[in-house]
C-alpha cells in the first residue's frame, strides 16, 4: 500500500495559524510584537496577510519572505538609517536596521525555512511539539520521534534520534566570510543539541555579499563546494556521523542540500 506524500501545510496548519494569537510571535499580547503595533497599527493586515501566504501551497516561498521584510521595513527610523552609504542601502542583502522586534523576525524565518523544505520534498520536518524547554529544536523529524508526543517535554526530546535547526547567517560582505559562518552555525548546532543526530537549516538570503547592488549575483557551485569541503576537512571526526544533512537556502530561493557523503 502505497503511503500518500504529505501536502504543505500539513502538520504545520495549526503551528503557522496559532503565531497570530496570545503571546506568539505575532501575537497581540506579545510584549515585543505589542509595542510594534502600538507604533504601526497597519501590522495587523500585514500579519495576517504574511499568515496567510505562508498556509498557502500556490505561494513561493519567497511571497512570504517579502512580506515579512516589509514588516519589518515599516518600523524603519529614517534619522537611524540617514548616515548609511547608498550602495549599503541599495544592497539587496541589507537588512534596514528596524524597530520589528528581532525574535518575531526570526520566528517568522523558522516557519519559511519549513515551507522551503517541505516544497522541495522534505516533508519529513516537523514543528516542535512544545515550548519553554531548555533543549528546543525548530523541527522534529517524521520516522525520528515519538508519533504522538505525549504530555512531557524532556521525555519526547530524549525519545527523538534526530533534530533539525535553522540558523539565519546575514550581514556578511564576502563569500569567505559567509562560508566560514555558515559553518560555524553548523559546528554551533551539533554542539547544541550532543547527544542527537542533527540537520540544520542555514538562510543565506540576508548577505550583501550575493549581490550586486539590488540584484542576486553569486556562484552557487563555489560556494556549495567551498563549504562541503570545510565540513569535509575541519569538522571533528567524532562529530560527522552525527551531522545527518545541511540545507542551504539562498537568495534566489533555491535551495541547496551538501552531499553528506562528503563527509560521513
Amino acid at each position: 500500500m502505497t503511503t500518500a506524500v504529505p501536502q504543505w501545510p500539513g502538520e504545520w496548519q495549526h503551528e503557522i495559524a496559532s503565531i497570530r494569537n496570545g503571546n506568539s510571535a505575532l501575537g497581540p499580547t506579545n510584549s515585543l510584537f505589542k509595542g510594534a503595533l502600538a507604533s504601526h497599527p497597519p501590522l495587523v493586515g500585514m500579519a495576517d496577510s504574511f499568515v496567510t501566504s505562508l498556509l498557502d501551497p500556490n505561494d513561493a516561498v519567497d511571497d512570504a519572505k517579502t512580506l515579512l521584510i516589509a514588516m519589518n521595513n515599516a518600523l524603519v527610523d529614517p534619522m537611524k538609517i540617514a548616515g548609511v552609504p547608498a550602495p549599503t542601502l541599495q544592497n539587496g542583502g541589507f537588512r534596514l536596521p528596524s524597530a520589528f522586534p528581532l525574535p518575531s523576525y526570526t520566528a517568522a524565518l523558522e516557519f519559511i525555512a519549513a515551507k522551503a523544505l517541505w516544497q522541495n520534498g522534505h516533508t519529513e520536518f516537523l514543528p516542535w511539539p512544545f515550548d519553554g524547554i531548555a533543549l528546543k529544536p525548530d523541527f522534529a523529524i517524521r520516522g525520528r520521534c515519538p508519533a504522538v508526543p505525549g504530555a512531557d517535554a524532556g521525555a519526547f526530546y530524549d525519545l527523538c534520534t534526530e533534530v533539525a535547526d535553522t540558523l539565519k547567517v546575514g550581514g556578511t560582505k564576502t563569500t569567505a566570510d559567509l562560508v566560514n559562518s555558515l559553518y560555524s552555525g553548523i559546528t554551533g548546532k551539533l554542539g547544541a543539541y550532543p547527544t542527537k543526530h542533527v540537520s540544520v537549516f542555514l538562510d543565506a538570503c540576508d548577505n550583501p555579499c550575493l549581490y550586486n547592488g539590488a540584484v542576486v549575483n553569486f556562484n552557487r557551485a563555489n560556494l556549495c563546494a567551498s563549504l562541503t569541503a570545510k565540513i569535509a576537512q575541519e569538522l571533528n571526526p567524532e562529530l560527522r556521523p552525527r551531522l545527518i544533512s545541511v540545507f542551504v537556502l539562498f537568495p534566489d530561493w533555491r535551495l541547496e542540500q551538501l552531499p553528506a557523503n562528503s563527509w560521513r
